[in-house]
């Protein structure tokens, strides 16, 4: 991609309205939470894209690629000339057809992680678990885009209310230290323990990102979530 790259702030949307130190701000977070999943959805999506120009420049398997390319172009152009919903039916029976032919190869296993990305942006959290999960395997030697996968599921599990499960891949996207998501899992991780019952576990996974990562665009809202006297500390 040609310019500047942007940073994961300017991808989401308004990151200094989102981290205000209000009261507010800490209600959005713990109420709403699981939205957000919806712009990270678009942070996942666009390291698909760049991951899938890289690694197609070493491989030959243009003719998948073209396919997966264009089946992409065209589900964008249906979600605003039809429905969503149409664009996404439509681009699961082509995705599928890829995904069938080619799923042993590079190019299956791009199709496959980019139709759980339209699942999931679909709201079909179901179908999009079971793509994330056979793309774990598939892009293992590949951390950037395995730890996005892994962001994904635990997104994907919160959607359909299962917090330990949500929990479970978050973990495991915390435990990479060297991950550019890793604050962002632990912040996850707070707000579900604590659903979970588990508060020690909880002040934890807030009081990391209070120790290490004092740039966070979650730094604010921890910071006021830890000092809430509404926040129970008790083990």
């Amino acid at each position: 991609m040609a310019g500047r790259k942007k940073s994961r702030k300017e991808l989401l949307k308004k990151p200094d309205e989102f981290i205000t130190l209000t009261g507010r701000a800490i209600q959005f977070a713990s109420v709403y939470q699981k939205q957000m999943s919806y712009a990270l959805c678009g942070l996942v999506a666009v390291a698909f894209v760049i991951f899938g120009y890289r690694f197609f420049a070493q491989r030959a398997e243009t003719k998948a690629f073209a396919l997966l390319e264009q089946t992409m172009a065209n589900y964008e152009v249906n979600k605003t000339a039809s429905s969503p919903q149409e664009a996404y039916s439509k681009a699961s029976e082509e995705l599928q057809r890829l995904v069938k032919k080619y799923g042993a190869n590079a190019g299956g296993k791009l199709a496959r992680a980019s139709y759980a990305n339209i699942s999931y942006e679909a709201g079909d959290y179901h179908k999009a678990i079971e793509l994330y999960k056979q793309s774990l395997n598939d892009f293992k030697d590949d951390q950037l885009v395995y730890q996005l996968i892994l962001s994904s599921l635990g997104y994907a599990f919160q959607h359909i209310e299962d917090d330990r499960n949500a929990a479970r891949y978050f973990e495991e996207l915390s435990s990479a230290t060297d991950s550019g998501l890793r604050d962002e899992a632990l912040f996850n991780l707070g707000f579900l323990y604590e659903k979970l019952g588990d508060a020690a576990s909880s002040r934890k996974a807030f009081q990391e990102i209070i120790s290490n990562y004092p740039n966070s665009m979650y730094f604010g809202i921890v910071q006021e979530k830890l000092s809430s006297k509404g926040f129970d500390s008790s083990s």
